[in-house]
């Protein structure tokens, strides 16, 4: 099946343009979510706009955004509170980066790199499309040839991307909510030939965009797998 790559640069220009990390541009501050379990403002994970190589409604603006609080909240959990991924209108935003919310003494929420990304290459994700279903399915996808399940052998270079199946971790097809994969962002990604540790995954986790298109309004969520 047919993925979308994204390649990195170290910052991103202004506006609504894809990025991991930074300020999200124009979200309004009411919508800045607070984690569930500490009660603190969440960290921004990335905002990526409606792309021919991102299957978002059109004009839409998807937000990511996890707890990097040292209280090691759920973060990784697709219910835990601790995560949110959303769609915003574009013409729901403002024309400026929102200052992330501070929490009290402690200050505004971690800063995560911001990482720009100049474009999507599209490329074989080496899925064959009638077995997609099996991806979704823990004893079915532990299955599958290793040349199906993991075609790249986990190489970093492939774990994060936009469409096709979910590129698992060693532990499967785990912890799995409703809908199909939308996008994945590994722990670490290439920028300009070096290894940049996109926010804690634990270590090495890779972090899973699912959207859930049955009901009239798509349910976007989140969670890590490793």
């Amino acid at each position: 099946m047919i993925s979308h790559y994204p390649v990195f640069r170290f910052g991103a220009e202004p506006g609504l343009v894809p990025k991991l990390g930074g300020l999200p541009w124009g979200l309004p501050a009411r919508m800045w979510p607070i984690c569930e379990e500490c009660d603190r403002p969440m960290s921004h994970l990335g905002q990526l706009p409606a792309d021919a190589a991102l299957a978002l409604d059109k004009d839409e603006v998807l937000f990511l955004f996890k707890c990097e609080w040292d209280s090691v909240c759920s973060f990784w959990e697709h219910d835990g509170g601790a995560n949110a991924a959303f769609t915003v209108p574009r013409t729901a935003l403002g024309n400026g980066p929102t200052a992330a919310p501070l929490a009290g003494d402690e200050g505004a929420p971690v800063e995560l790199p911001e990482l720009g990304i100049t474009q999507w290459k599209a490329a074989d994700d080496g899925a064959p499309p009638e077995m997609q279903d099996d991806f979704y399915d823990y004893g079915r996808h532990n299955a599958l040839p290793d040349e199906i399940a993991h075609p790249h052998d986990w190489a970093g270079a492939w774990r994060t991307k936009s469409g096709g199946v979910p590129y698992w971790t060693a532990n499967g097809a785990q912890q799995l909510p409703p809908g199909r994969l939308l996008l994945q962002i590994d722990n670490w990604v290439e920028v300009d030939g070096a290894n940049v540790e996109v926010g804690n995954f634990c270590s090495d986790g890779t972090a899973y965009v699912f959207v859930d298109r049955s009901l009239a309004q798509p349910i976007y969520c989140m969670f890590i797998n490793r």
